[in-house]
């Protein structure tokens, strides 16, 4: 069996123009493999895409955004994800949490109940995430954070699934932050 491993990456950027064409300018920090993960923590683009074609859903791929995709997602349990994402606390302006989800769309004649997915950011309610057969929402999704809401720099980022959500429909593809807001064609 071949081992996997999952990186979240924060991307942190403290220029207020834009982005550097060079992704190795960019400064990174990656989260490395939990320990004790089960093997369905973690998932790859080909292995979900497998499990939606069953279910009668299209899964969408792992964003372009900021050079991050490795279609590598990490499944949120049903008692839900934490991670931690550090931004120095040295900004004085709103910067912008963004999370790449995974998202289905249902094919005809698929049986696609609404799901629900709750975020919070150092235990505070920021957004909830609905997809239904009709409505879906869009990636990658913008959480804007002032600084007074990670006061010490940590971003503790919690995914609560509704308690509709059996087995583990919801992942991440990345998880970044940048102090200027992601621009549509990004």
């Amino acid at each position: 069996m071949k081992l996997r491993i999952l990186l979240f990456t924060a991307i942190f950027l403290s220029t207020s123009g834009a982005l550097p064409a060079d992704d190795s300018k960019i400064p990174k920090q990656e989260f490395g493999l939990e320990e004790g993960l089960l093997p369905e923590d973690i998932s790859t683009f080909p292995e979900l895409k497998t499990w939606a074609i069953y279910q009668s859903y299209e899964l969408e791929p792992d964003g372009p955004y900021l050079g991050l995709q490795d279609s590598i997602c990490r499944m949120v349990p049903e008692s839900g994800l934490r991670f931690l994402l550090e931004k120095p606390s040295d900004t004085k302006s709103t910067v912008y949490l963004y999370l790449d989800l995974t998202m289905y769309k249902p094919l005809k004649g698929s049986k696609f109940k609404p799901r629900k997915l709750q975020i919070f950011v150092n235990g505070k309610p920021k957004r909830a995430i609905l997809t239904e057969r009709t409505k879906g929402f869009q990636n990658p999704v913008e959480i804007p954070l002032e600084p007074s809401e990670y006061p010490d720099g940590k971003i503790y980022v919690d995914l609560v699934p509704s308690q509709n959500s059996v087995g583990r429909f919801w992942g991440i593809w990345d998880a970044f932050v940048v102090e200027n807001r992601l621009d549509e064609k990004d």
